[in-house]
């Protein structure tokens, strides 16, 4: 009877139904529910979350689009209503929309971004469709990316809470130097199993504090991600910095963010206003769109993972501070190809000089090399 099981009223969330079933396995996942989304009396947002939870809210206020493979969508019963599901798998829900296995989440978001330009809700929460739960440990242990303390519902309702004023909402729990691909992850960002994270307070906490528990841990290499990504893009690991440059260039359009540092939201989870998208054309959202719609897995859709806070609009600011220990990375990189470059080619100066010309010309034809691909791929499909 789990298809017609709606939640009961009370404290959590307001409904005029009733549970029309109540054995042990169907009050399990009720429960389940409860924990995913987190409970309305609890985060301050009761009375918006009252009205949407009961459907006074319409799409045209908050929409919810949700990229699904095979996932289960119980978790997001409460919410379809509000909720546009884009399914590439087998097992989609009955309202999906079907689409392409191509571009993974991204080109799900873009594709509702595009097809839906002029009639965008005032709000939008894009997710994937795997239940939201605290932070990501492994591939067999999963984890729906949430910062301690937040709940689906702290995305949900960050619009109204503001009163409009916020035009949008990424919490961010990983930055990445874009020379080195060297990650750090946010203190409040569970990454292992019996980890005791400290936990936000609010959705307003964009960025860690400069004190306290919820903190930057240190810069660390991810030599995995190296690999992968350069095996995606086809670029030399000691290149992808430059690709990745070049890859900001032209497709983000933005100026480079300061020390290089890209803040995102690992899960590729945000919320955007209408206002805030319309800032980039619909011609440029299909661009970006084009350049992920020829392969299931696409080298650019992992960068765009990075890169979801300057590419949904066009902000003249960077969405968190550098700090000392982000410009020691860069001392160090400076250093790194400095050293690298020195004497590649023998003792001599002009050996010397011809070794740093290799190295330069590696790694432009590398960064030229993306700037292909992306190129490519665009005006293949526009063709």
């Amino acid at each position: 009877c789990w298809p017609t099981v709606q939640l009961a009223k009370s404290n959590l969330y307001p409904s005029d139904s009733r549970i029309l079933c109540s054995s042990r396995s169907t009050m399990a996942k009720v429960s389940a529910i409860l924990s995913t989304l987190g409970a309305v009396a609890a985060t301050g947002h009761s009375d918006f979350l009252s009205d949407l939870y009961s459907g006074k809210v319409s799409k045209n206020q908050v929409e919810l689009v949700l990229a699904q493979h095979d996932e289960d969508l119980a978790w997001s019963e409460p919410l379809s209503s509000v909720r546009t599901v884009y399914c590439k798998g087998s097992q989609c829900s009955a309202d999906a929309v079907q689409l392409s296995n191509v571009g993974r989440e991204g080109h799900t978001f873009l594709h509702h971004i595009v097809n839906n330009y002029d009639s965008l809700a005032n709000w939008t929460v894009f997710s994937q469709a795997q239940a939201p739960s605290e932070g990501y440990v492994n591939h067999r242990v999963g984890g729906g990316h949430l910062l301690s303390g937040i709940t689906m519902n702290d995305y949900l309702a960050h619009h109204n809470d503001t009163e409009g004023k916020a035009d949008s909402l990424f919490l961010m729990s990983s930055k990445v130097h874009m020379g080195t691909l060297r990650h750090a992850l946010r203190s409040t960002y569970k990454v292992h199993e019996d980890q005791q994270t400290p936990k936000l307070s609010s959705a307003s906490e964009t960025c860690p504090k400069e004190s306290g528990e919820d903190v930057w841990g240190a810069y660390h290499d991810v030599p995995q991600l190296k690999k992968l990504i350069s095996a995606k893009c086809g670029v030399e690991e000691h290149s992808l910095g430059a690709a990745i440059r070049s890859f900001w260039e032209d497709l983000v359009q933005l100026p480079i963010p300061p020390q290089e540092v890209i803040h995102y939201s690992q899960g590729a989870r945000f919320a955007v206003s209408r206002d805030r998208l319309r800032q980039r054309s619909k011609a440029y959202y299909q661009g970006l769109l084009n350049s992920i719609s020829l392969e299931q897995d696409p080298c650019l859709s992992y960068l765009y993972e990075f890169s979801w806070y300057y590419l949904t609009g066009a902000s003249s600011t960077a969405p968190c501070t550098t700090s000392v220990e982000d410009e020691t990375v860069i001392s160090s990189l400076a250093r790194y190809l400095q050293e690298g470059t020195s004497g590649v080619s023998g003792d001599g100066d002009d050996e010397d000089d011809d070794g740093k010309n290799n190295v330069a010309g590696t790694v432009r034809s590398s960064a030229m090399a993306l700037s292909a691909l992306v190129t490519a791929a665009a005006l293949a499909l526009s063709a």
